[in-house]
């Protein structure tokens, strides 16, 4: 593939962002799938590794290609667990789409949310570099930051989902699936975040063993937090 070709494939964002109409139009009439698939896959891939990578400077070392291949696994793991869900809920509340139409528009929203993370990477390693990494506060402050920031490119994600149920699915019969399909994504995502940990800290092996669950260490690191325990 020439350079030109693999650049090329990240023409999806532009369309996405800019021309979502004309987006929406072709996945309605079935165009071009195939070339949404798989330009899709690799835009979500990349640039969610670059923002990964970000994440690995903070303990450097291997941590930072840790990293680089967590975040794409995170992202497309928590979408083709979740991608059944949404269709057959979707189905039952009178969608008439296709398995694949269904996957382009969870992949898109997708490719929305890594390149949200992808613009807030200076952002990211602004203050991962300025930083001191030396005491639970400043590691607290990062998880905390990074959150965030997963928390707002998950809403323009969500953002662009509801304005393609919006616009695909007639009446307002796609409420619930959307409704309930967001919140299994939610669950499985920050859940499968928590068992790929950890992110901000190196550790030899590629993930550390399960324990409690992502809203259970949320909430101790805030108190923590608060209380000023280092």
């Amino acid at each position: 593939m020439s350079r030109s070709n693999f650049l090329a494939r990240f023409s999806v964002v532009e369309e996405f962002i800019k021309r979502r109409k004309e987006f929406f139009e072709n996945l309605v009439e079935e165009k071009e799938l195939k070339t949404y698939f798989v330009n899709s896959n690799l835009t979500i891939i990349v640039f969610s590794a670059v923002y990964g990578a970000t994440m690995g400077v903070y303990p450097g070392g291997p941590q930072v290609l840790y990293d680089a291949a967590k975040i794409p696994m995170l992202l497309l793991f928590s979408l083709y667990i979740t991608a059944p869900s949404f269709y057959v809920l979707s189905s039952l509340f009178g969608g008439k789409y296709s398995f694949s139409q269904v996957m382009i528009l969870l992949l898109s929203s997708l490719t929305v949310m890594s390149t949200v993370l992808l613009a807030l990477v200076p952002l990211n390693l602004f203050f991962i570099l300025t930083t001191a990494n030396t005491t639970y506060s400043t590691y607290a402050f990062l998880v905390i930051l990074n959150v965030a920031i997963f928390a707002l490119a998950g809403f323009f994600a969500l953002e662009f989902l509801l304005r393609g149920f919006v616009t695909i699915y007639p009446g307002m019969s796609w409420i619930p699936a959307f409704f309930v399909g967001s919140i299994i994504f939610i669950l499985v995502g920050t859940q499968l975040a928590w068992v790929l940990r950890p992110y901000f800290h190196y550790y030899p092996q590629f993930v550390r063993p399960v324990e409690n669950n992502f809203y259970i260490a949320m909430v101790e690191l805030i108190f923590r937090l608060i209380r000023g325990i280092d």
